[in-house]
């Protein structure tokens, strides 16, 4: 099957997931494919939702079928190719048939695996736990649910290791949607899969690491006591010197760090006002650049934008014209909160220092016209 750990795949496929025929199928057309670009020629009909395997498996299925109706003498894969819409890869889908019916001779050959390697599901469940048998490490995780940047992923068992979608797989989505959450790779994000937690069924260690604030929230509101009661039967979990580790099965690791993670966020809310003595020049100036500040808050939606697809920070600014101030809500982490924080100090000092604000729309060129 051209490498062990596909060869384990198979393995599992025959005689755990009863999916032999499915993986053999999806086998053959990996043993072909170097490259994702082949989805952009593939009809919409062919891909699926669970991604980029069972794509290539249906287009298998359809090729087989086809083949399997007619004599074989009858068969004509060209012509099923400008059919189906699959003109572009035929040379590909031709090879692929080539390395099935070979695999399949091979199985016929075989008492013990003639008839396991003729089984097939056609569910992408037992399909991505056979996969899974062989590929293991090649589970990514959405950086969103890690609270980090939105449009990359992380290798789960390997905090180091990034990487981001390949734009050809099926399992790309607009920029301002969600990611899949979870996914398994045959290699770096190239052929994907979405899968769910609990059909990982290998053991893993896992940390998170906190500041002095979110380990003391954690103990103070009973969170961390709560997480312990639901997980720690089935994993090993421990929080010392602001390190939160969790060891054991990878299904439920996921699930408890996501959990605490969630649990983690917090709310803080605080004013942009004047508090210069009444008279001072400084209040003046402020009190001026305030005002400007208060009517086009549209200003800071750069900065909330950045730390939501960078951090998953939720930031509202609100203009109060009653007391003059301008009120910030920033929902995430404790330890993000400070730096947001942070930055809008940085501001608020420069708002205080600046002698003129010029507004957004300043030296633009509105053009009316009257009609007669």
């Amino acid at each position: 099957f051209g490498s062990v750990p596909m060869s384990k795949c198979v393995y599992a496929a025959l005689e755990e997931y009863r999916c032999g025929r499915d993986l053999i199928c999806i086998s053959s057309m990996l043993s072909v494919l170097n490259t994702t670009i082949i989805f952009k020629s593939i009809p919409q009909n062919f891909k699926s939702p669970d991604g980029d395997f069972m794509t290539l498996l249906n287009i298998m299925n359809e090729i087989l079928l086809l083949r399997e109706s007619v004599a074989p003498q009858q068969f004509n894969l060209k012509r099923v190719c400008q059919a189906k819409g699959l003109t572009n890869i035929e040379h590909l889908i031709r090879q692929a048939l080539k390395r099935y019916t070979n695999l399949e001779q091979i199985f016929n050959q075989s008492n013990e695996y003639r008839e396991k390697a003729q089984i097939k599901c056609g569910k992408w469940k037992f399909v991505a736990k056979a996969l899974l048998a062989g590929y293991s490490d090649n589970v990514f995780i959405s950086m969103k649910d890690l609270q980090d940047k939105i449009h990359q992923f992380m290798r789960y068992n390997d905090r180091r290791d990034l990487a981001v979608l390949d734009l050809q797989s099926t399992l790309t989505r607009p920029i301002s949607q969600a990611p899949v959450s979870l996914i398994f790779a045959r290699a770096v994000l190239s052929f994907v899969g979405e899968i769910k937690s609990e059909w990982l069924n290998f053991n893993i260690q896992r940390q998170i690491d906190l500041n002095n604030e979110e380990q003391t929230y954690l103990n103070t509101n009973n969170k961390y006591l709560t997480a312990v009661s639901k997980f720690s039967n089935k994993i090993n979990m421990q929080l010392n010197n602001l390190i939160v580790s969790l060891k054991g099965p990878a299904s439920v690791v996921l699930n408890a760090e996501l959990h605490l993670r969630q649990e983690m966020i917090t709310e803080f809310t605080f004013n942009l006002e004047n508090k210069n003595p009444p008279n001072s020049a400084e209040y003046a100036n402020l009190a001026r650049n305030l005002k400007s500040v208060m009517k086009m808050t549209r200003i800071f939606k750069p900065m909330v934008w950045r730390w939501e697809a960078q951090k998953q920070v939720k930031i509202t600014v609100n203009s109060d014209t009653a007391t003059k101030t301008c009120r910030i809500t920033i929902k995430g982490r404790d330890s993000d909160i400070k730096i947001v924080k942070e930055e809008f100090d940085s501001f608020f000092r420069w708002l205080q220092d600046c002698a003129v604000i010029r507004h957004p729309n300043a030296g633009k060129v509105i053009f009316s016209f009257i009609f007669l």
